[in-house]
């Protein structure tokens, strides 16, 4: 079996496990407070990659080259983290992903001022034929009528969401080549459970997202929430790990073709889970998204 073969297996599993995490989320909507859902995600994570780091790594499992870079990597990866799992609760899971998924568009905006990239004219083309794509799916028309059926608020969080994982992409690219993906992933979750657990001690668990049943009560009540709320926190860690794995396999060119694959599986799931019926304009414009991020792609392989 090729390398490729096994890298692309490993990346459709981390997808599989990403939309499972995704889902684990929007259900538990309305039974625990988001904070909480957002410390288990991080916290539950910490002795499996530390595991991972430590094997790959011993000693040196902290060991940096830039804490700066780091820093700007757990910032916008908290974000995009908080934008993606705030829409899970308001809007399809189909949609959340879609927009997600097209931040390939603005990190070949981002890529002339951060990185100096040139971009030719049919990337530019790529680009713009994305955003009309993001529109279609947004539908800003109806959002200023107030006539949209969709919570205005969630799709605002997955359109930043796109923008705040283009930024992170960038400084992935930056950093992937001075410091290794165990001890990155094993610090940025570190970094963030550390923020997450003291906004809990003097915010409380309710001052974000959509409150639930249970608050930080649940973390030391054993019950089927819990051993969830574990399971998600593990599930985060093994995605994390695969999908630096896949990379070690598989050309880089290839995995980021197969990522689409999230949007189709993503609206399959949300229909039979929770009935959710992509709209016309939706489906358009997550085609226009796939196509012009595929495109995107090619130019990137052939320049390269």
């Amino acid at each position: 079996m090729s390398s490729n073969i096994i890298g692309s297996l490993i990346w459709i599993i981390f997808i599989f496990l990403s939309l499972f995490t995704h889902m684990i989320i929007k259900s538990l909507t309305g039974e625990v407070d988001f904070i909480i859902t957002l410390f288990a995600r991080f916290v539950y994570s910490l002795p499996i990659l530390f595991i991972l780091a430590y094997l790959a790594r011993k000693t040196l499992l902290f060991q940096l080259n830039s804490w700066k870079n780091i820093a700007l990597r757990s910032f916008f990866g908290f974000v995009t983290m908080i934008m993606v799992f705030s829409s899970l609760q308001l809007i399809p899971i189909g949609l959340t992903t879609a927009l997600a998924q097209s931040s390939a568009i603005y990190v070949t905006l981002l890529s002339p001022i951060v990185l100096g990239e040139k971009i030719g004219l049919v990337r530019w083309s790529a680009v713009i034929f994305g955003l009309i794509g993001v529109c279609l799916m947004i539908n800003p028309i109806s959002i200023i009528n107030e006539t949209s059926e969709l919570s205005t608020l969630g799709i605002y969080l997955a359109f930043g969401s796109a923008l705040t994982h283009a930024a992170l992409a960038l400084i992935l690219r930056r950093i992937g080549k001075t410091e290794h993906p165990a001890s990155t992933a094993l610090i940025h979750n570190l970094l963030t459970s550390l923020v997450i657990t003291f906004t809990i001690i003097f915010f409380g668990t309710k001052f974000y997202g959509k409150t639930g049943d249970y608050g930080i009560e649940i973390l030391i009540t054993p019950n089927n929430i819990l051993y969830t709320l574990i399971a998600l926190g593990m599930m985060g860690s093994f995605v994390q790990y695969l999908m630096a794995q896949s990379y070690k396999y598989a050309e880089a060119t290839i995995l980021v073709t197969l990522r689409y694959l999230a949007i189709p599986l993503a609206t399959l799931f949300g229909f039979i889970i929770w009935n959710e019926i992509p709209a016309y304009n939706q489906v358009v414009g997550g085609l226009v998204v796939i196509g012009s991020c595929l495109l995107i792609t090619y130019r990137e392989i052939k320049k390269k």
